[in-house]
């Protein structure tokens, strides 16, 4: 039991400072119809209040969670549904927030096996065949979920590497739904099975990066609402030639 004096010295040690109103991190596809929220400690805030709702024109929050903790593992979403949350902050009686929607996607199919490449630095090493998955999505007020693949690929002295991408269930040649980005060149949309060229034409092994990303316009039919999509692909190192 708290003495008097206790008391009061935990009140003079408490934050003066209201809490800031931030958005939560919400992560999606690590787990089957299930998207995990996690939010920072807040030495101003009491509790917190996670708001959650069916991304719509005219979305409808309710409290999904109220509490001291500092995460949320939502399991009460279904297969490819959109969710916006957003966090509140409660200090005494008052409540600071709630912050702007972040998006967050249930999914009966998870993200592949190669991630986190979605930076250069994490980029996954091609050297033969990899299967893999991409999606693009947006809410109805424009929140993004995207996924970005980055490869590295090494390529012998005055040589070339011949990449295909193949998206599943497209025919070859057709325009897939997917870019490519080669360090140094400038981005084009990806045929379907066609050979892309990596070249090395200096005198020493060189490693190049590309990266394989949405393109957004093809994952969503409206550009005015809300949409999106997961697709399935493979990328091959299917030859090394001589220039």
């Amino acid at each position: 039991m708290l003495s008097c004096s206790e008391g009061l010295l935990g009140d003079m040690l408490r934050v003066t400072t209201d809490p800031f109103v931030v958005e939560p991190d919400v992560v999606s596809f690590e787990k089957e119809e299930t998207i995990k929220i996690t939010w920072d400690a807040d030495p101003g805030a009491d509790e917190y209040i996670l708001y959650r709702a069916e991304d719509a024109l005219t979305p409808v929050f309710e409290i999904l969670y109220q509490g001291t903790q500092l995460s949320l593992t939502d399991t009460g979403v279904t297969g490819e549904h959109r969710y916006l949350y957003t966090l509140g902050k409660v200090r005494g009686t008052v409540l600071f927030g709630p912050s702007d929607p972040i998006l967050g996607v249930g999914s009966t199919v998870i993200q592949d096996n190669l991630e986190g490449n979605n930076v250069k630095e994490k980029a996954t090493t091609l050297v033969w065949d990899l299967d893999a998955n991409l999606y693009y999505y947006r809410s109805n007020d424009g929140e993004e979920i995207e996924d970005l693949d980055w490869y590295s690929i090494s390529v012998p002295p005055r040589r070339k590497a011949m990449i295909i991408v193949t998206q599943d269930g497209l025919g070859s040649g057709a325009d897939s739904w997917m870019n490519y980005y080669l360090e140094g060149h400038v981005s084009e949309i990806i045929i379907n099975s066609d050979a892309i060229p990596v070249e090395n034409y200096s005198y020493d092994e060189k490693t190049f990066y590309f990266l394989i990303s949405p393109n957004s316009s093809e994952f969503i039919g409206d550009p005015t609402l809300g949409g999106g999509s997961l697709i399935n692909y493979r990328v091959s190192l299917n030859s090394i030639q001589s220039l």
